[in-house]
């Protein structure tokens, strides 16, 4: 079959509607309850209790547990359109009372999706409206795995959400993921250590809470794996303490004094301490701090760090032989002898992230794309990319970029550059132009009729003053598991009947704003919305399909 157009599979089909159906439910219980309600308010509270228990039971009972988060997905989904619809009807003259008990009813009715099968929630990806009925309904959810509480009160409100907490995680003992930044204490990290003796990870970030007494309580979770302590206050002693005491501790997350951290552990301990450390992330680190890090900590897989040339020394990380993911920030290619880290571990890596590193010239492309070659993600953000003096010349000996995946270029570069990395990538998958790079119609037409890019899903270019829609027909024709274009409307010779003509009325085009930011939102649309002027119509119906997703920001 091919690849152009799938259809959707019959299992994601019953999912999708099954989601509406609930939404559904809610939509036919507005009109009985809201009568009752005039008359009988409690007797209107009883009877929709009744029938969510009633609809828990039977979804609980008809559902396969292993479908029952894929359920909750598309529930959420529909119950979101409904609360939007919903919103949109009350007019100028509507009867307030009416409205808040159909707005009632919709959230109530996400209480039918509380059961024991659920496994996964995240309350930051939840509709604003339908938060207070998850955080209140917690502790049904027995047999929850992941949970991400997001940041609660901000850390505004922490004594008073402490009770409520504590009460739900005391239920929740099948718990190994849980994300609870700002708001975490001692009372419950106890909470925790008693109740949910599963627990494998821990993000506490930005609980002011948080202090070295918290680290005697964090030493009794036997299986407790990563835990992220960013802008806590525990200190250097709190930190010594947690290497020596959680044995099984494999990510500390960004501590930028772990060098301290060790070097207080190999000043105070005569015996040789070694680490289950595999994820090492700071920025001052020193050359004799890097060299007790390979020395203490030799199972580390994955390497972030902040390079001073005049302290540190790179070359310490050929040390490390399980080496699968470097990021290097602020050193130069060449000066630092990046090269030669590559030349030896290279054939390890299958991410390198390179943040203001200099000295990049299409000779260094080069020897990435030969001293990496199970290379699957490449990010060269705001680099310097110069002019070669002298070319490479030496017959490459392994074809360049092979196993390339994602490639996320944040940079000014030359199109001699930018031709070599994207004519080689032929598997790539994931594409990212940052501002910095200048594309024209020129440039891709050329680069597709090199490497038409069969198997690219996601193209994100956030803005251009050059392309037009010479482009998007390219793409279309030539990347045929095309997926998601971004930021559409950054591209300034693309007028609004560019972007709307070849989109369907009846499909609106979503929009999703990154938080905080004012600038315009981010928009991705699938290929399929976007057609030659010379399609007729009933093409254009069956190819359309919209989709939106947040950015990530490439970060150390």
């Amino acid at each position: 079959m091919s690849r152009y157009k799938q259809p959707k599979q019959l299992e994601e089909l019953a999912m999708c509607r099954l989601g509406d159906w609930v939404a559904l439910q809610a939509e036919r219980a507005m009109s009985p309850v809201a009568v009752l309600s005039q008359r009988d308010m409690a007797g209107a509270h009883a009877k929709l209790s009744t029938q969510i228990e009633y609809l828990r039971c039977y979804l609980e009972y008809n559902i396969p547990w292993m479908l029952h988060d894929s359920v909750v997905t598309e529930a959420i989904r529909a119950l979101s359109q409904l609360l939007e619809k919903t919103k949109r009807s009350l007019g100028f003259r509507g009867s307030m009372g009416k409205f808040v008990n159909k707005m009632n009813v919709i959230v109530r009715m996400s209480e039918i999706l509380f059961t024991k099968n659920l496994t996964v929630v995240s309350m930051d990806v939840l509709p604003k409206m339908l938060r207070s009925t998850f955080y209140s309904k917690l502790y049904m959810l027995t047999g929850i795995v992941n949970l991400n509480l997001g940041s609660l009160s901000g850390g505004w409100k922490t004594a008073d959400m402490e009770g409520a907490i504590i009460s739900s995680l005391k239920e929740l003992h099948c718990l190994k993921f849980l994300f609870i930044n700002y708001d975490c204490t001692d009372n419950i990290l106890k909470c925790i250590a008693n109740n949910c003796i599963f627990i494998e990870k821990l993000d506490l970030s930005c609980s002011k809470c948080i202090t070295n007494d918290s680290i005697d309580i964090l030493t009794k979770m036997d299986n407790l794996k990563s835990i992220q302590l960013y802008r806590t206050y525990v200190s250097l002693d709190g930190f010594v303490r947690l290497l020596l005491y959680c044995k099984n501790i494999e990510d500390i997350g960004r501590c930028d004094d772990i060098g301290r951290v060790l070097e207080l552990i190999d000043l105070s301990y005569c015996d040789n301490k070694q680490f289950k450390l595999k994820t090492f992330v700071s920025r001052y680190a020193t050359g004799n701090q890097l060299l007790l890090t390979v020395q203490m900590c030799p199972f580390i897989r994955s390497m972030a760090v902040f390079h001073n040339n005049l302290q540190s020394d790179l070359m310490v990380l050929v040390g490390l032989r399980d080496l699968r993911e470097l990021k290097l920030l602020s050193c130069e290619f060449y000066a630092d002898q990046i090269k030669q880290v590559l030349q030896v571990k290279g054939c390890n890596l299958a991410y390198l992230h390179l943040e203001h590193v200099d000295q990049i010239d299409l000779n260094a492309l080069m020897y990435i794309s030969q001293m990496c070659p199970c290379l699957e993600s490449l990010t060269l953000y705001n680099c310097t990319l110069i002019q070669h003096t002298s070319l490479y010349t030496k017959k490459l000996e392994i074809s360049p970029f092979r196993n390339l995946k994602r490639l996320t270029l944040v940079s000014k570069c030359t199109d001699e550059q930018l031709l070599f990395l994207l004519t080689n990538c032929v598997n790539v998958e994931f594409i990212h132009f940052g501002t910095a790079v200048q594309l024209t119609d020129d440039f891709i037409v050329k680069l597709l009729d090199i490497n038409p890019l069969v198997y690219l899903k996601e193209l994100r270019i956030m803005q251009t003053d050059t392309l037009t829609m010479l482009t998007i027909d390219r793409l279309i024709q030539s990347c045929i598991s095309l997926q998601i274009l971004v930021e559409l409307e950054s591209w300034s010779l693309l007028t609004e009947t560019d972007r709307e003509y070849h989109i369907l009325k009846s499909f609106s085009l979503s929009r999703a704003r990154k938080k905080g930011n004012s600038k315009a939102g981010i928009r991705q649309v699938k290929s399929k919305d976007f057609v030659n002027t010379s399609r007729s119509i009933a093409e254009l119906k069956e190819n359309i399909h919209c989709e939106v997703s947040n950015m990530e920001h490439p970060m150390l």
